[in-house]
């Protein structure tokens, strides 16, 4: 499900870009910014809402610069950057040294609220990551972003089935939305049972549907 959403929205920005913001789009947005989608903002919202990949800031006549992540949602501004130490570290010039420092300087009189992730940090600590784009959202958006439960993306599509369902869930429902197999939505099922996300509606002899509980009300599904 991941690579064919992010596949269309990547199709959708390059539609909307030409000249040297679609050039950066295509040749600069690789692996790395990738993973970031992949393993830190897919699980958590399942979606790529008000997030925009390689996107353009002019600070002079014939520049600009270029974000490897923009989430822009009134009223706040925020960058998302992730560096690879080779580049960003090991490899630097005393030249891009000064650029990078300038560049930060100017984004953030600008308005932009700036969060840098190591590429090392999201292969080997992503739940830590996860969690800092919670707290800064959480910070700047209120609502319940630092209280949402670590779920898996095939969690989260059950529990935005059952929020907007007016009917209770059953595993068969499940299965054939998410194409997984019956024993699996069952799994899945109880899991959020466990985590007081579900309850089981009475059967005559055993629970055969399932309904959101009051708790997950509070939950940010993307």
């Amino acid at each position: 499900m991941f690579e064919v959403q992010y596949e269309q929205w990547l199709a959708n920005q390059r539609k909307s870009r030409k000249g040297e913001p679609l050039r950066k789009l295509t040749e600069d947005h690789g692996q790395s910014e990738k993973l970031f989608a992949q393993e830190l903002w897919w699980p958590l919202f399942g979606n790529f809402d008000f997030l925009h990949a390689e996107f353009e800031v002019p600070h002079s006549r014939n520049s600009s610069y270029y974000l490897d992540y923009a989430y822009i949602r009134t009223p706040h501004l925020i960058n998302w950057e992730i560096d690879d130490f080779s580049s960003h570290a090991k490899n630097i010039t005393r030249r891009g040294f000064d650029y990078e420092k300038d560049r930060q300087n100017q984004l953030m009189l600008d308005g932009w609220q700036i969060y840098r992730f190591s590429l090392d940090a999201i292969k080997e600590r992503p739940l830590q990551c996860r969690q800092l784009i919670l707290q800064v959202l959480g910070k700047l958006y209120g609502g319940v972003y630092t209280e949402t439960p670590e779920l898996s993306v095939k969690q989260r599509e059950i529990m935005r089935l059952a929020v907007r369902s007016q009917q209770p869930l059953n595993p068969t429902e499940v299965s054939l939305r998410l194409r997984i197999s019956d024993r699996h939505a069952r799994d899945l099922l109880h899991e959020l049972v466990r985590m007081e996300l579900l309850e089981g509606v009475s059967g005559s002899q055993r629970i055969r549907a399932y309904r959101a509980t009051p708790r997950s009300r509070n939950l940010y599904l993307g």
